[in-house]
C-alpha cells in the first residue's frame, strides 16, 4: 500500500513532462532553424565571393534571397490555415533543407552555374519562409498543454533569432576558416532536417480544420479573410501599423548608421563589430526578460509597447552628441535590452486574439506588411545621410520615434492591448464584437462564421 502515493507521483511526474515535451520540441525546432539562418547568412555570401570573385553577384545573391521574404509570409500563411501548421512546418523545412543540400552536392558534381545557384537560393527563401507562420499557428496550443504561461514561451521563442545570429553567426566564421563554406551549408540543412523531423514525432495537432480545406473558397479569398480580420480586430491593426512604421525607422539604425558611424566619426571599421554585438546580446537579455517581467512592472502591454519604443527614441536621440566607443557600445547594449520585450508581447497579444483557423494568414501578412516598410527605411536614410550628413537623418528618425509615440498614445484600439480575452469575464462582450464584426466584412461564401450558440461559446469564430 505504502508504494501507491510514489507511483502515483512518478506517474504524475511522468504525465507532466508528457505534456511539456511537445512544447520543447518545438522551441528546439525553432531554435535549430534560426542556428541554420544565421550560418546561412555568413557562408553564403563568403560561397558566392569565393566562387565567382564578384561582390555585384554577391550582392545580388542577398537580393534574391530576400525579396521572397515579402510575399512568402502572405501566400504561406494561406497554406498554414488550409493543410496545418505542423503539416507545414514539416513540408517547408524538409524542402528548405534539401534545397539547401543541393548547393554543395551540385557544386561538388556536376558543378553550379550561378543562375542555378540564384534560382536555388530564392527557392530556399520562398519555402522556408512558411515555417515561421505554421510554428506559431502551433505555439498557443502546446503552451497551453504544458500549462505554461504564454508570455513566458513567447519570450523564449522570440529570443531564437537572435540567439541564432549571436552564436550562429561567429560559429559559421569559425567553420569558413577552418574548413570552407560548403560545410556552413551541410550544417544548415541538418538543421532544417532535424526541425522537421522534431515537429513531425513530437509536436502533435495543427491540422488544418474541415471548413478551411474542403469550403472551396479560393485562395485569394482566403488571404482576404485574413485582411479582413486586420481591418475588423482594431487592436491587430493598430499594432500592425505601429510596426510598419517604426520597422521603417528601425532598420536603418544597425545597417546604415551604425556603419556609418564606425567609419565616419570612430574611423575604426572594427567598432562595428563591438556594435552589433552589445545589440545582439542586449536583444537576448531584453527578450528573456519579458517572460518574468511579464508579471509584474511590464504586465501592462500598452505601456510596455510605448515604453519600449521611448526608450530607444531617447538612447538613439544620445548618438546624436557623438559618444565614443565605448559610449556607443552601451548606448547599443541598452538599446537592444529596451526593444526585447516587443516581440515577445506583441505575438501574446495576437496568439490571445486572432481565431485558430486564421492564424496561419494574420501573422503572414502582417510580417509581410512590417518587412515591406525596412527597405524603404535603409534606402530614406541613405539618401538623407549623403544629402545632409549623419546627425540630421538619426536626429529625425529619434524624433518621429517620439511624434509617433504622442500621435498614438490615446487611441483606443492601443489600450485594448491590456484587455484579454475569455470566455467570460471582461473580455467575452469585446471578442463577440469583433468577432461580428469580421463576418460581417467577409464574402457571403466564406468559411468562417461566428458561434451564436453552441458548445463553443459566444463570439467564438469557427468553420462551417
Amino acid at each position: 500500500m505504502s508504494a501507491a502515493p510514489g507511483t502515483t507521483a512518478s506517474g504524475a511526474r511522468t504525465a507532466s513532462a508528457g505534456r511539456r515535451s511537445p512544447l520543447a520540441a518545438l522551441l528546439t525546432a525553432q531554435y535549430l532553424s534560426a542556428f541554420g539562418n544565421a550560418i546561412t547568412v555568413v557562408t553564403v555570401p563568403l560561397y558566392v565571393l569565393h566562387t565567382t570573385g564578384s561582390t555585384a553577384t554577391t550582392g545580388l545573391a542577398g537580393f534574391i534571397g530576400a525579396v521572397p521574404l515579402i510575399f512568402a509570409g502572405a501566400v504561406g500563411g494561406v497554406l498554414v490555415d488550409r493543410f496545418g501548421g505542423r503539416r507545414l512546418s514539416v513540408l517547408s523545412d524538409l524542402a528548405a533543407g534539401l534545397l539547401v543540400l543541393l548547393v554543395p552536392l551540385l557544386d561538388a558534381t556536376t558543378g553550379l552555374p550561378i543562375p542555378l545557384l540564384l534560382a536555388l537560393l530564392f527557392a530556399r527563401t520562398v519555402v522556408a519562409t512558411p515555417a515561421t507562420a505554421a510554428r506559431m499557428t502551433l505555439l498557443k496550443p502546446v503552451t497551453e498543454n504544458a500549462g505554461a504561461r504564454l508570455e513566458s514561451v513567447n519570450s523564449w521563442y522570440q529570443a531564437a533569432p537572435r540567439l541564432g545570429l549571436v552564436a550562429g553567426a561567429p560559429l559559421a566564421g569559425v567553420l569558413v576558416a577552418a574548413t570552407d563554406s560548403v560545410v556552413g551549408m551541410y550544417v544548415d540543412a541538418g538543421t532544417f532536417l532535424v526541425a522537421a523531423a522534431l515537429v513531425t514525432f513530437a509536436v502533435p495537432g495543427g491540422e488544418a480544420r474541415k471548413g478551411s480545406a474542403q469550403s472551396g473558397f479560393g485562395f485569394f479569398g482566403q488571404l482576404r479573410e485574413g485582411m479582413a480580420l486586420v481591418r475588423t480586430m482594431p487592436v491587430i491593426g493598430a499594432m500592425t501599423a505601429f510596426v510598419v512604421v517604426t520597422n521603417f525607422l528601425d532598420d536603418a539604425f544597425t545597417p546604415l548608421f551604425l556603419p556609418v558611424y564606425a567609419q565616419d566619426v570612430l574611423h575604426s571599421s572594427a567598432a562595428m563589430g563591438w556594435f552589433l554585438g552589445a545589440v545582439g546580446i542586449g536583444s537576448i537579455v531584453g527578450t528573456f526578460l519579458y517572460g518574468p517581467a511579464s508579471r509584474t512592472f511590464l504586465s501592462s502591454r500598452r505601456y510596455t509597447l510605448f515604453g519600449c519604443f521611448a526608450m530607444v527614441a531617447v538612447l538613439r536621440l544620445l548618438l546624436v552628441l557623438q559618444p565614443g566607443a565605448v559610449g556607443v557600445t552601451v548606448i547599443c547594449f541598452l538599446t537592444g535590452v529596451a526593444g526585447g520585450p516587443l516581440n515577445p508581447m506583441l505575438s501574446t497579444v495576437m496568439l490571445e486574439r486572432v481565431p485558430e483557423e486564421l492564424r496561419g494568414r494574420v501573422f503572414g501578412l502582417t510580417g509581410a506588411m512590417a518587412l515591406t516598410s525596412a527597405p524603404l527605411g535603409v534606402l530614406t536614410a541613405g539618401w538623407l545621410v549623403d544629402l545632409a550628413g549623419l546627425r540630421v537623418p538619426m536626429l529625425c528618425f529619434a524624433l518621429v520615434y517620439l511624434v509617433l509615440i504622442a500621435a498614438s498614445w490615446r487611441r483606443p484600439a492601443l489600450k485594448d492591448m491590456d484587455v484579454r480575452p475569455a470566455a467570460d469575464g471582461p473580455g467575452a462582450a469585446e471578442g463577440a464584437d469583433e468577432a461580428a464584426a469580421l463576418t460581417s466584412t467577409l464574402p457571403a461564401d466564406s468559411p468562417v462564421e461566428t458561434d451564436r450558440a453552441s458548445d463553443t461559446g459566444p463570439g467564438k469564430v469557427r468553420t462551417r
